[in-house]
């Protein structure tokens, strides 16, 4: 065919973008489960039902040497680790990651592919995420899934159906490769704020894990353990020149922050860490302790403030406003 014609790039596209796809290319994970907790236990605190669940479907797997797997949908509040769970998980299986953004997404083309007689067509995002891989085995992440919509393009929930279907996926189709693709192998993690919104045809293929709320003890060992090193790296400051007592830590998160997961948390942290940078650059320090006593030079004044139930039980049956007890022990 002539270079210059419209057909002739079209199809040198199409031939370039079969020829990219791994059809039988597969990376070879790693089956240690030993290997694989160690790597979610250090990378996580808590989340014990979250992390057993990996754990079952590796030692599953293993036996079984089948790459068929069950799509887990992980399901709470957001900043409570559910992007972050999956991205350890490929890490402990030694799998390719790629991730998929579905907040937003209303065309059917995104997750099917548009038809290859369009102009700027290109293959749907489960494809795409196939030939970045690079691999036919690696782990997809369908981030915010319940966050998909519809409308006269067609129904993006009903698309993902044939995806997470472990009887339908080994046959998919894809409007723009128009040959079948397997995504067995693919093991699919999808996430999720609420299942309320979630389809429930769609709903029904999933497992549906809930990521609970973080607890102040587990925040408290989450910001100790990984919240101020990422923090103290990302501001350029080292260990010897900035150090968070447990009671500042405990302060923080009991009076400056109020949420389901930790992203506030880690932000007031960030806060401080540039505060005392600039006090290192400004004053010459050496060394900076964050206390409970200091902690509102860096922060403000205390953004929650909790009521004592006690002092509010003795104030009311005391008589309101003009009893003894409210000189005694006020209350806020």
């Amino acid at each position: 065919m002539p270079s210059g014609s419209q057909e002739a790039n079209v199809l040198r596209t199409y031939i370039e973008t079969l020829l990219e796809l791994p059809w039988k290319k597969c990376s070879r994970d790693n089956d240690d489960i030993k290997h694989a907790e160690k790597i979610l236990n250090e990378d996580h605190y808590g989340l014990e039902q979250v992390k057993e669940r990996i754990l079952e479907y590796l030692a599953v797997r293993t036996l079984t040497k089948k790459g068929t797997s069950p799509i887990i949908c992980l399901v709470g509040p957001p900043g409570t680790g559910k992007t972050s769970i999956a991205r350890s998980v490929a890490k402990a299986l030694n799998k390719k990651y790629v991730r998929i953004s579905l907040g937003g997404v209303r065309d059917e083309a995104e997750i099917r592919g548009h038809r290859k007689t369009y102009v700027g067509a290109m293959p749907g995002r489960i494809v795409e995420g196939l030939r970045q891989a690079g691999v036919s085995n690696p782990l997809m992440l369908l981030d915010e899934i319940d966050k998909v919509s519809s409308d006269y393009k067609g129904d993006t929930s009903s698309a993902l159906l044939e995806v997470l279907d472990g009887e339908q996926n080994v046959k998919f189709r894809d409007h723009y490769v128009e040959a079948p693709i397997d995504l067995s192998q693919v093991l699919f993690i999808a996430t999720a704020n609420t299942a309320q919104t979630i389809p429930r045809p769609l709903l029904d293929r999933m497992e549906v894990i809930e990521v609970n709320s973080y607890t102040e003890n587990e925040k408290f060992h989450i910001a100790k353990n990984y919240l101020v090193g990422k923090q103290m790296e990302r501001n350029g400051l080292k260990a010897s020149q900035i150090s968070f007592s447990d009671k500042s830590l405990e302060k923080i998160i009991h009076n400056y922050t109020r949420e389901a997961g930790v992203r506030n948390l880690e932000r007031r942290i960030g806060d401080i860490c540039r505060k005392a940078a600039r006090k290192f650059l400004e004053d010459k320090k050496k060394s900076i302790k964050i206390t409970e006593s200091n902690l509102e030079k860096y922060l403000g004044k205390e953004k929650v403030t909790f009521e004592d139930a006690t002092r509010r039980i003795r104030w009311e049956s005391s008589g309101g406003w003009h009893g003894p007890a409210w000189e005694e022990t006020p209350f806020r």
